[in-house]
């Protein structure tokens, strides 16, 4: 049976789980000739220059890695959290188009943080889209779907690791069909007049006022909740608050949902360890 030749664009952690599933999967009609992934970059204090998840994997398993548009041609394209837009010219390269496993419910939350968005807005379901790459930002044409209830108290990182595995078995099904179907595969229209679009990740939008933390841990804390799920574990959520004259940051690090409102249960003021929030409130006594 023929195999696609791919070539894979992703670049975090999870995409690298995505491309060693590929890897190791006999029974996939892909093989992944090359990667493209981002370059190279400073991490931490100490700033020592990183090589992209997706880049160790491949040169572990000898596959020639990119660092720009620079490959030749190609069977297919596969993009998994990449991180950058294709140019419309790299399209040509690829016999069968680039396909887009995208975590979301296409046309719900194109963009950068899809699973982030649908946590924050406490969404009880999600899923996996597989489209059609086209000029625009996730709006090509959908190839497969997979719907999945979202558990109560699922994270950001619980719910990617969950999503990534679907995604894969989504993606297995619908490449295995379109060889076996002589390269032919139904498509369906997404619809332009009913989207929404999910935005990049700051640091700042984490940030929780005193006030509004103090109301979740008294009264409804669903809100607060919510974006604790979505942006966990980075940005986070986080506060200032005044410690003698100065203001810091406190990162709130693990909250639990409890009867509407939110039991704090770990903090982490800036250039301190973690510690119990109670520890903390016992210290500085900014919580009443």
């Amino acid at each position: 049976m023929h195999r696609l030749k791919a070539l894979y664009f992703g670049t975090p952690d999870f995409s690298a789980d995505f491309l060693k599933k590929v890897l190791d999967d006999k029974d996939i009609l892909v093989k992944i000739d090359g990667v493209v992934t981002q370059n190279d970059k400073k991490v931490g204090r100490k700033q020592i220059l990183t090589q992209s998840s997706v880049k160790k994997l491949a040169i572990k398993n000898s596959i020639e890695v990119y660092h720009d548009f620079s490959y030749k041609k190609f069977d297919l394209g596969l993009i998994f959290s990449f991180g950058r837009i294709i140019p419309k010219e790299e399209f040509k390269k690829f016999k069968y188009g680039i396909w887009v496993i995208h975590p979301s419910l296409l046309p719900k939350y194109r963009g950068a943080s899809p699973i982030a968005q649908t946590l924050i807005n406490g969404d009880t379901e999600t899923g996996v889209t597989i489209i059609q790459a086209d000029e625009g930002v996730d709006t090509g044409d959908i190839l497969g779907q997979i719907i999945t209830k979202i558990k109560p108290n699922e994270n950001r990182n619980e719910l990617t690791i969950r999503l990534t595995n679907l995604g894969y078995d989504l993606f297995k099904e619908t490449t295995n069909s379109f060889v076996k179907n002589n390269f032919k595969i139904n498509t369906i229209k997404q619809d332009n007049n009913n989207y929404s679009v999910s935005k990049k990740l700051e640091k700042e939008n984490g940030f929780v006022a005193v006030n509004a933390l103090q109301k979740s841990i008294t009264s409804e804390g669903q809100k607060i909740y919510n974006l604790y799920k979505g942006l966990y574990p980075w940005p986070g959520i986080w506060t200032l608050v005044k410690i003698g004259s100065i203001e810091k940051r406190l990162k709130i690090t693990e909250i639990e949902l409890f009867d509407k409102k939110i039991n704090i249960k770990k903090v982490q003021l800036d250039g301190k360890k973690e510690v119990d929030f109670k520890t903390f409130n016992s210290a500085y006594n900014i919580f009443t």
